[in-house]
């Protein structure tokens, strides 16, 4: 269940959490995505902090593959809901007034 939507956002969320909001705004970001987009090399760091200021889920989906080798594997696609998605919208947008 979703928490009350800015509650949280008093606390500015640092530059690379904000690049993987704009991302996600616009669909589905892999994992390695994530890490391009921060940049940094630990993503889910950022997903985290974006989880626990704004109180919203950001499913991580596990979708396999098989790699090269022929091994089955999988990686990681954090997806919002359109709900998460305005939260992320109102965040951006108050951040934005802001300055």
């Amino acid at each position: 269940m979703m928490k009350t939507s800015l509650r949280r956002s008093s606390q500015l969320l640092p530059p690379r959490a904000v690049r993987l909001m704009q991302a996600l705004l616009a669909g589905p970001v892999e994992r390695e995505k994530a890490d391009r987009t921060a940049p940094a090399s630990n993503g889910p760091h950022y997903i985290g902090l974006i989880r626990k200021r704004l109180g919203i889920v950001v499913k991580c989906e596990r979708v396999p593959f098989v790699t090269k080798d022929g091994d089955s594997s999988w990686y990681g696609r954090y997806v919002t809901t359109p709900e998460e998605r305005k939260v992320i919208l109102d965040y951006l947008q108050a951040k934005e007034c802001k300055k």
